[in-house]
């Protein structure tokens, strides 16, 4: 149970606590329960459970990031996963910081469809790839964080303009038969109040002016006017759950790397929403008498089924006297105002089940004079074999690096062939010159993490039940992008967050 256990002579903590740990001198005994992760999924837990009148801990290994950081120099800092390259070049994180990836993500908030939530209708593998959930269960979750995240139009916000690349874009699709449309951003149109200035082309960094929807600008972790109360604490790597004798998690044993101390955090309940690979490595981490091969792990589930989806981009060289200058210039503004979902289901997909292709302009507003980019996205079959592993040599903090295991399907590489085939025919069309494919690096992780702590009925074959609980546990949940069966056709921040909000609703 999640009882309130407040005293009537405590003080109340201050609206969004936010300490380093090291600077943080208090009874955990007194939080109702603590979260591991302060990301998307992390944050709306710690929300959802503060309506509920609980007092809430929320643990983080990273810190607070600056606007304008940039992602690549920030994630520097963090370790990297081995690949099947042999080298240690995958990305096990999205972003090491408090409020996770969607410091740096690119606004793009897609609501996932019924179909991605039951793709064995198309797709067939040796692993149950059906949520446990239909759309409707996530319905009113999806409403209530369009409107938390102000996503344009919805809840009367407003859309954002087509970008001059996205009109010559829509323009080219409508002539090949292809319906464009406009992409839903959590990002204050200009001209709104605190509304986007164009101040760079936005992606892979922290907006400077908060016009982009993250957890810290639209105050997610703000507990002012809630029954409960936030307390996070960064600089906390979460090491391991310690199990008791009654099989309940008692602690958290975490690492301090600025002291490099081990400290033990009890817990009443906790939920884990570390992302994906970290969530998994958690648990495998967490080997005890009540759970030898890892914590929800007793059919070797943990960490199979990784999903970091199908994707890869397309450039073309364009000649701006054919198109027009404003189209072709330094683009300042979102990654992507426009996509298609003309063959998110389509009969001349291989398996008939496709994804999107949207625009997508470089990091650098420079870097796009000349070239249109395009992004084609799927979600990729689960199989067993592809997963995450420990291994037995660990970093500089004594903690063990993770292994990808991960190849994809020859279904995986057919569909995306197909959409990549379809983002060079609006290329062509709209006048390249000259198009070319760039390296594809899904293989090495992404912000896109799914798959690895799956949810259902059955402990034979999924790690937690439909509400986030792991199988044989009573204390110990997921609520994140590891409990999804099929990764999913598009950009999955909104839906994980949606399902995050749902399962919380349920905690007692």
């Amino acid at each position: 149970m999640l009882a309130r256990r407040f005293t009537s002579g405590r003080r109340p903590l201050p609206v969004t606590d936010i300490r380093h740990i090291a600077a943080t001198s208090c009874d955990y005994t007194a939080f109702d329960a603590v979260i591991v992760g302060s990301g998307p999924s992390g944050s709306i837990v710690a929300r959802t459970l503060a309506e509920k009148g609980c007092r809430v801990a929320v643990l983080e290994y990273g810190g607070m990031v600056s606007p304008g950081a940039m992602h690549e120099p920030h994630q520097a800092a963090y370790s990297k996963a081995f690949t099947s390259t042999g080298a240690a070049d995958g990305n096990p994180w999205t972003a090491c910081c408090v409020g996770g990836g969607m410091q740096f993500y690119n606004a793009i908030t897609f609501r996932y469809r019924q179909s991605d939530l039951s793709a064995s209708q198309y797709l067939s593998t040796d692993m149950d790839i059906d949520w446990p959930i239909t759309l409707q269960d996530l319905e009113p979750c999806y409403s209530e964080i369009e409107h938390l995240l102000e996503i344009g139009a919805t809840n009367g916000h407003a859309s954002y303009p087509a970008s001059p690349r996205g009109v010559m874009l829509s323009d080219a699709m409508q002539e090949l038969g292809i319906r464009p449309k406009k992409i839903p951003l959590a990002l204050r149109a200009p001209g709104d109040s605190s509304g986007c200035i164009k101040c760079s082309a936005c992606d892979e960094l922290v907006c400077p002016t908060d016009a982009r929807a993250s957890v810290l600008a639209r105050n997610i972790l703000d507990d002012s006017g809630l029954p409960g109360a936030i307390s996070v604490f960064y600089g906390c790597f979460v090491n391991r759950i310690e199990i008791g004798r009654d099989g309940r998690a008692e602690a958290l044993e975490c690492y301090v790397p600025l002291s490099s101390e081990l400290i033990r955090i009890p817990v009443g309940t906790v939920v884990v929403c570390a992302n994906a690979i970290q969530s998994a490595a958690l648990m495998l981490r967490s080997k005890s008498g009540h759970a030898p091969q890892g914590i929800g792990n007793e059919s070797d589930l943990v960490g199979r089924g990784l999903s970091f989806k199908i994707s890869g981009y397309s450039v073309g060289y364009v000649d701006a006297a054919d198109c027009g200058s404003d189209a072709l210039a330094s683009h300042w503004g979102p990654h992507a105002t426009v996509y298609t979902d003309e063959f998110y289901e389509h009969n001349d997909v291989p398996c008939r089940f496709g994804g999107l292709i949207y625009e997508a302009n470089f990091l650098l507003p420079r870097e796009n004079i000349g070239r249109v980019r395009l992004h084609y996205i799927a979600g990729e079959e689960p199989w067993s074999h592809n997963r995450l592993v420990l291994d037995d040599v660990a970093d500089r903090h004594g903690i063990p690096y993770i292994r990808f295991v991960y190849r994809n399907s020859e279904n995986d590489r057919a569909r995306m062939d197909f959409l990549a085939d379809r983002a060079d025919d609006i290329l062509l069309h709209l006048g390249a010159f000259r198009i070319e494919r760039e390296p594809s690096s899904h293989a090495r992780g992404s912000s896109h993490l799914h798959g690895t702590m799956r949810a259902g009925c059955d402990p034979r074959s999924s790690v937690v039940d439909r509400c986030g609980k792991v199988h044989g546990f009573t204390n110990i949940h997921v609520m994140d992008g590891s409990v999804m069966n099929f990764a999913g056709n598009s950009n999955p921040t909104h839906t994980i967050m949606a399902n995050a909000r749902r399962m919380a609703l349920s905690l007692k």
